[in-house]
């Protein structure tokens, strides 16, 4: 399944990006921690911080593997704001258990590169409710095709 999305300009970093474009297959539905975890790439795609911030903990600790460690939710904010623009999402795989959860796919980025991306994600309970507590992100640059 293919969706695109528009979104206006960044006022931090002023990029502009009229729709960012979706590849997800169809899943059972029966599962709410994976449509967050769909909602929650795509809203780092969008730079879509309020969103972000609707599902993270307040102490937040995600840490950018090889990169930087973001502390709370002013720090992802930060990080939002200075990626890249995102034409592209595909998804691979959506995976949820008690408390973890897992995404991973390939992003492609407003210049053409790609970076493929993996997400573990760690919430405050086991309730479709709980917010994410802890993250680690393995960001990786793939050559071009």
């Amino acid at each position: 399944m293919s969706s695109s999305e528009g979104w206006g300009p960044s006022p931090i970093t002023g990029y502009t990006r009229r729709m960012v474009t979706i590849h997800r297959l169809p899943d059972c539905g029966n599962a709410p921690r994976r449509e967050l975890l769909a909602a929650l790439v795509i809203a780092l795609a969008k730079h879509d911080a309020d969103h972000v911030d609707s599902v993270l903990a307040d102490d937040i600790a995600w840490r950018i593997l090889g990169q930087r460690i973001l502390e709370g939710r002013d720090g992802v904010r930060q990080w939002i704001a200075a990626t890249p623009p995102v034409e592209e999402v595909s998804f691979g795989s959506l995976l949820t258990h008690g408390r973890g959860a897992s995404v991973d796919g390939v992003l492609v980025l407003h210049d053409g590169t790609r970076q493929a991306f993996c997400h573990v994600l760690r919430f405050a309970g086991a309730a479709k409710t709980a917010k994410v507590l802890e993250a680690d992100s393995y960001l990786i640059a793939l050559p071009a095709h």
